[in-house]
């Protein structure tokens, strides 16, 4: 593992409003000391590349510090004037729309070289050698410069796209937070219907035309009102409201109790059914919150992966294999696996079990596989990728009824730490110093799993040495798998595809073929170790 050396926090936050000064004044030094007979070109081309009064002043202190150490005093003396007097042209126009044009700087630049040259030129005398030495050295300057002015243009223009990239995600971040943020000052939702209104709706059908209305409903209130709410339990249980749910003396009196019944049976089917939509509108209204929240997680990162330095690769270092083999009398497996790097270092690995077999759970591990790797490759974050691709998936078991596994390694090369997530897999199996850890899941299969939230992963370091395998539960029974540990606890180490062979002939010769047979496995070797 490699180290770095690095200054306290306190140290660095002191030291960072030195860093540009020092850099460009570094810059400037460093561009006078590549001279061409007594000239030192780069440093002029440097300087009109310079944006900013105070950069060109530092970059100016730079090279004239080197001027006056390492040149003669006349060579010296004359790199300080046309620097200065570049300088002073640069100030000149600082404010007009001149300085903006792309050929001003090196223009600049050569104007002034020509114009402190040209007295040399005249102590020297105007000869055909010197006139061309002095035209090709102001060729060289305007080219020098303008290749400069180019490529810190380019620089700026990349910045600027990066920060204003940067700024529009998190603005959008923001905004998809905000959104969620609203649904939770909604105002909160009514509770269920009082199941009293089926009888208050019937009885204003039936009873009000009935002799018997003020009897029941006046008189004798407190029995009808007894008798509708004993009645109730049942009738909501049963969705259906039959004579035996009332008491006898509330039968004998009611002269239309079969207009009665039908009404209370109208009404009722009507309060179920706004029942079943109330609770499917609060479904949606909490998907499509959980959906704001993952929009902005995702926005989120992806302007956090922006502004972070890309992590050291060293993946090369470790080794990975993997096969896969269908069930008996299968074509295709239903199992689906896939390893790979990220463009800011992270790797995974990842095995994805459809449910079923053959054509059909390959289809649905390779949707699952092939999304999660999407959202992973484009920098984003294990938990919000897994929360998204769970919401996916559980619309999909609406309409299919199908869902898939997902067990997912995702480990960070730089820092050798680990992190395993488990969506209804088999168990992981983790061999370090020649001892076996068994990591098994919890959660239910994706697509059925609680769709705001994410299994919590298992963290670990990858120690050198280390074997992490990921396998489908065609390889092993879960109840059985004693031989398995005893296999790999004694494994003497070596390429993993050696030991995937040796586990798929094993679990061929123990289970047979009877389910989908898939097996991942990561290994990080010792130091200089040859695998």
């Amino acid at each position: 593992m490699r180290h770095t050396l690095k200054l306290p926090a306190q140290w660095r936050k002191r030291l960072r409003p030195c860093r540009e000064p020092a850099l460009y004044t570094l810059w400037g030094l460093l561009s006078a000391l590549f001279v061409f007979e007594g000239r030192a070109p780069l440093a002029i081309a440097l300087l009109s590349a310079c944006t900013g009064r105070d950069r060109a002043l530092f970059a100016l202190a730079g090279a004239a510090a080197a001027a006056l150490l390492t040149m003669s005093f006349t060579d010296g003396l004359r790199l300080i004037g046309i620097l200065t007097l570049l300088c002073a042209a640069r100030t000149a126009f600082r404010d007009t729309r001149y300085i903006e044009l792309p050929l001003f700087r090196p223009v600049a630049a050569a104007a002034m070289t020509a114009a402190v040259e040209l007295a040399y030129l005249l102590r020297e005398g105007f000869t055909l050698p010197h006139l061309m030495a002095y035209l090709t050295y102001l060729l060289l300057i305007f080219a020098l410069s303008h290749y400069c002015c180019l490529m810190a243009g380019r620089r700026r223009t990349d910045r600027s796209a990066d920060t204003s990239l940067r700024r529009r995600l998190q603005l959008s971040a923001a905004a998809f937070r905000d959104l969620y943020n609203s649904f939770g000052k909604a105002p909160p939702v009514r509770g269920e219907e009082n199941p009293a209104v089926v009888f208050d709706r019937a009885a204003e059908a039936v009873c009000r035309t009935c002799k018997q209305c003020p009897l029941c409903w006046s008189q004798t209130y407190i029995d009808t009102f007894n008798a509708l709410n004993d009645a109730t339990p049942a009738m909501l249980r049963r969705g259906k409201s039959l004579t035996e749910d009332y008491p006898g003396h509330f039968t004998d009196r009611c002269l239309h109790l079969p207009e009665f019944l039908a009404a209370v049976n109208q009404e009722l089917g009507a309060l179920l059914l706004r029942r079943q939509y109330t609770r499917r509108l609060e479904a949606e209204r909490a998907r499509t919150r959980g959906q704001y929240a993952q929009l902005s997680e995702f926005l989120g990162e992806a302007a956090c992966m922006e502004e972070a330095a890309a992590a050291s690769r060293t993946a090369g270092t470790c080794r990975t294999g993997g096969a896969c083999r269908p069930k008996e009398g299968e074509r295709v497996c239903g199992d689906v696996i896939t390893h790979f790097e990220t463009d800011c270092g992270m790797l995974y690995l990842l095995l994805s079990d459809g449910m079923g077999s053959g054509e059909a759970a390959h289809k649905e591990a390779s949707t699952a596989v092939r999304l999660l790797e999407q959202f992973l490759r484009a920098g984003v974050a294990a938990e919000p990728a897994l929360k998204t691709i769970n919401a996916a998936l559980s619309l999909r078991n609406e309409e299919s009824g199908s869902f898939t596994t997902i067990d997912l390694l995702a480990m960070n090369p730089a820092t050798r730490e680990a992190a395993l997530y488990k969506y209804g897999a088999a168990p992981t199996y983790i061999k370090r110093h020649g001892v076996v850890r068994r990591v098994v899941s919890s959660a239910l299969p994706a697509g059925l799993q609680e769709g705001r939230t994410v299994p919590a992963p298992v963290r670990f370091p990858v120690e050198p040495d280390t074997y992490i395998l990921l396998v489908s539960d065609g390889l092993v029974d879960a109840t059985e798998d004693d031989w398995l540990q005893d296999l790999l606890a004694g494994w003497p180490g070596g390429e993993p595809q050696r030991l995937i062979s040796v586990l798929m002939a094993e679990s061929r010769r123990r289970v047979g073929e009877r389910d989908d047979c898939s097996c991942l496995c990561l290994y990080a070797p010792q130091a200089g170790r040859e695998v």
